[in-house]
């Protein structure tokens, strides 16, 4: 009887412990993937983005908006300009 209750407990633990570790290669396995991914889309953010984001425009580029401090800006002037971003969608 007590050798019963011996060998079922052996066979909880071996299985308890089997999905233990199938559970952590599932864990290990994703944790990869992510960081895999991660660092693919890190390459392809540093690939698309320009080398200098801030310099002057070439072409036929206009200027959007204008250089103001706070006190100079006029409601209206800030009224029209959000209306024309609405208007126009840019």
């Amino acid at each position: 009887m007590l050798v019963k209750h011996l060998v079922r407990a052996v066979m909880l633990m071996y299985i308890t412990y089997n999905r233990f570790r199938e559970a952590m290669k599932l864990v290990v396995v994703f944790l990869v993937l992510t960081f895999i991914f991660y660092r693919v889309v890190t390459y392809m953010s540093g690939m698309i983005r320009p080398a200098e984001p801030y310099k002057e425009p070439e072409g036929k580029a206009l200027k959007v908006i204008k250089q103001a401090h706070s006190s100079e800006l006029a409601y209206e002037d800030v009224k029209q300009r959000l209306f024309a971003f609405y208007w126009y969608g840019e």
